[in-house]
């Protein structure tokens, strides 16, 4: 769903942390909110946090929507904002999980 506000902004389900949530991409400032889907400590994308988190498995899955974007920021609910080469980040917390 694409919400017509702030030059577009695409809601992505990203369930795992609640089987409701979602993440919003700002097209126009290449901007992904994930609220509690990654969280963030000393400017570098975390994991989403385990002990509040009921289905990691899917959780981590959620993750991989993430990259069909092309993103230069992420803000999430802990943590604050990050720049930079956010989608190499995602791919790193997948495979560790994973692993």
């Amino acid at each position: 769903m694409e919400l017509p506000f702030c030059g577009g902004i695409q809601v992505i389900t990203t369930p795992g942390h609640t089987d409701g949530h979602i993440s919003l991409y700002l097209k126009k400032s290449k901007t992904l909110i994930t609220g509690d889907a990654l969280g963030c400590s000393e400017g570098i994308l975390q994991p989403p946090i385990p002990k509040v988190t009921p289905d990691m498995k899917q959780a981590v899955q959620s993750l991989e929507k993430l990259l069909a974007f092309d993103i230069n920021r992420v803000i999430c609910y802990h943590g604050g904002a990050v720049e930079g080469a956010p989608k190499e980040r995602i791919r790193e917390i997948m495979n560790q999980a994973n692993s």
